[in-house]
């Protein structure tokens, strides 16, 4: 009995780990991102945020066929705008020397 309470502990904290994890915002800067490499929830609702204190930031989405969907242009540290639902295949480009935070 003992056993299978260890095990039952470990798979719950596993699992509440990474559920934390997900949820965390991420900090992105000049580069080409996809809904893959920033695990991205499809259909969630994201919001995104200059957070440099000097510096403009371009943000452009793309949908899978190459389509731009949202091109935004955030002033230094900016209110949260929300992003359209992402689906799977999604692209992001960051352009600027600035910093901006996805949740």
């Amino acid at each position: 009995m003992r056993k299978i309470s260890i095990i039952f502990f470990i798979f719950l904290l596993f699992n509440i780990t990474i559920t934390a994890s997900a949820d965390q915002p991420r900090i992105l800067r000049l580069g080409f991102y996809t809904t893959k490499d920033l695990n991205l929830s499809p259909d969630a609702l994201h919001t995104i945020q200059n957070t440099s204190p000097t510096e403009y930031v371009s943000v452009v989405l793309f949908d899978s066929n190459e389509i731009v969907q949202e091109f935004i242009r955030l002033v230094p540290k900016s209110e949260k705008y929300a992003l359209p639902p992402i689906q799977i295949g999604y692209e992001i480009i960051i352009i600027g020397d600035g910093e901006i935070t996805i949740s």
